[in-house]
């Protein structure tokens, strides 16, 4: 028996070494691009799931009333919410602590600032896309909206996330 488990102990240290370096990030409800973008387009009653690029659910993010997302994990679990104050929509962690803020720069761009006032993405629309940047104007991914779902790649064009949303007119 001990060298069954010796060979299963090496085994997973062996696959676990293998997605060490896996640069592909997975979708975090409230802190990602995808949810950013949900966020920013937020309707009323909407229900929205955030999947993973393999389809798992990662979270989901809903809006109550008006103004008000809540994120949250697979779980349930709330990882944070997006509220609209004046011409901003602010998002905050699980504990209540702003994390950044986004704010419309012209009519088809965003930015996105750290609690500190940093500016740490934009997002410009371009026909039916939008395309996520970092502060140095580096494309970090791009979102495609088709009906109710959404599709997010990351800067080489593999698909990251996906969202889809329900409980809304159309």
């Amino acid at each position: 028996m001990k060298p069954f488990v010796a060979a299963l102990l090496a085994l997973s240290a062996a696959i676990g070494s293998l997605f060490a370096a896996d640069t592909k990030k997975m979708p975090v409800p409230g802190t990602d691009d995808l949810s950013r973008y949900v966020a920013t387009q937020a309707t009323p009653g909407g229900q929205t799931t955030l999947r993973d690029a393999s389809g798992r659910t990662v979270g989901s993010a809903s809006t109550l009333g008006t103004g008000t997302m809540t994120f949250r994990d697979s779980s349930g679990r709330t990882t944070g919410a997006a509220t609209v104050q004046g011409n901003q929509t602010v998002f905050r962690g699980a504990s209540g602590r702003t994390l950044w803020t986004a704010a419309k720069r012209g009519s088809r761009t965003i930015v996105y600032r750290d609690a500190a006032g940093r500016i740490q993405r934009t997002a410009s629309e371009s026909g039916r896309s939008v395309a996520f940047r970092d502060a140095g104007g580096r494309t970090t991914s791009t979102v495609e909206p088709a009906g109710s779902s959404v599709t997010i790649r990351d800067g080489s064009g593999r698909t990251i996330g996906i969202s889809s949303t329900s409980g809304i007119k159309r």
